[in-house]
Formats: structure tokens, sequence, C-alpha cells
């Protein structure tokens, strides 16, 4: 009895964090620019706290799943420049962790607009990340054990990060997968220096492919990769009442 009771417990808490305690969702009151565009940002604002102002579905969908944009798939009129925005604040408890506040948004979005999606595993055009043929200059064993990585402007300076990771980042950049196939183990210190535009080189900055391989002593290859896509099934525009 005392398992079954410990159970119960358990499955009440998991039930209590898959939604967020109250949560107001209207359509933005912040309007975008004549081109469609506009600020808008999603995060979490302060503990117990999600905002998000003047978004899009798509744009709450990457945060709700921690996607990249080339994982959603769905109607057109997701990533158009006239969607539909929409302001949310939504509380949870303060100890929640991140992704199941992410949870608690995927919630949400199906109650007030309706959103079923599936997942589904396709082979899409991207990069693998391999060791150069003259192999890796540039990277350091990690001296720290707290990861961080800052970037801007083509100069990332990366602090205890795996390949793994380091795979992740550049599908950022790029806007395309990318996965890792070093083979290479372990974290590492280390610093980049690109020119930001892709594609484009200068005398002093090169491309982040030709960075890569002269700078870190690795490489990226056109492949074909496995990716898991989340797929829109449906989506109302207008949202239920709060």
């Amino acid at each position: 009895m005392r398992l079954l009771g410990m159970l119960l417990v358990g499955a009440a808490l998991h039930a209590q964090t898959s939604a967020f305690e109250v949560a107001s969702f209207k359509p933005t009151q912040h309007g975008k620019g004549p081109d469609g565009w506009g600020y808008s940002d999603q995060k979490i604002t302060s503990p117990g706290t999600f905002g998000a102002v003047n978004s899009s579905l798509q744009e709450l969908l990457l945060w709700a799943n921690n996607a990249k944009e080339y994982q959603i798939v769905g109607p057109e009129w997701l990533a158009a420049p006239d969607a539909p925005a929409y302001d949310i604040t939504a509380k949870f408890p303060p100890a929640t962790p991140k992704k199941d506040v992410r949870t608690m948004l995927q919630t949400l979005l199906a109650e007030r607009l309706k959103v079923t999606v599936h997942r589904e595993n396709r082979t899409v055009s991207g990069y693998k990340l391999v060791v150069a043929k003259n192999g890796l200059v540039g990277l350091h064993p990690a001296e720290g054990s707290s990861t961080e990585t800052s970037s801007g402007g083509g100069r990332v300076t990366a602090k205890h990060v795996s390949m793994a990771e380091w795979a992740y980042q550049l599908s950022r950049n790029l806007e395309q997968p990318v996965v890792d196939a070093t083979g290479i183990a372990g974290y590492f210190d280390f610093k980049l220096n690109y020119e930001p535009k892709l594609d484009q080189e200068t005398d002093t900055r090169p491309s982040i492919f030709t960075a890569l391989q002269q700078q870190l002593g690795l490489k990226l290859e056109p492949a074909k990769v496995p990716l898991e896509m989340i797929v829109v099934d449906h989506a109302a525009r207008i949202p239920a009442a709060n």
C-alpha cells in the first residue's frame, strides 16, 4: 500500500508539472512592421514566469520543443510574414526544470490553439563534422567543468564543449543539421574566427568551412543525415478564451 501511495503521489506531481498554473494567451498587442517582421521573444522572464511577446506559432513551437526551424513542418502560414502572433504570460512553480516548462508550453498550445503534432524521422541534407586530413589543431582539453559558449559576429569562444555540443552549435549557425562524426570524446576549450556571411571570405576572415579546418582541424562534409521532424497536423489561428 505504501508503494502504491508513493506511485500515486509521483503521478500527481507529474500531472501538476505538465501544465501551467495559470496563463494569459492573447493575439499580440504589439503588431509588426510593414514587411511583416517585428520584435518577438520567448523566454523564462523570471523564476516561475514564462513570457512570449509578439510570437508566431512557429516561434512558440521552436521554444516548446527546443527545436530548430528546419525541424518544423506544417502549414505555410506558420512561417509567413503575416502569420498570427501572440502574447503569453504563464505561471509555474519557480523550481520547475526548464524542460518541464517546455512541456507546459506544448500543453498550452494544444489547449489554446488546438495544436496537434506528430514526430517522424526523415533523412535530410546536412553535414557531418569530421576530423580534417591533417588532424586536430587549436582544441585544448577543457580546464574547467562549466560549459560556456559565447559567439557573435563570427567569433566564438568555447569552454568545456564536447564535439556533439559543437556540432549542435554549428547547426544553428548554418541553419542545417550537423551530426558529430569525429569519434572524439571529452571536452575542449577553443576559439574560432570566421566571416559570418556564409560561403564568403575576406582577406582577413575565412569562411566557417575554411576556418574550421585551419583553426581547429575539423571539417564539414555534406551528407544525408537522420533528423527527427515535428509535423504540425492541425493548428487554429485564434486562441481559445483564457
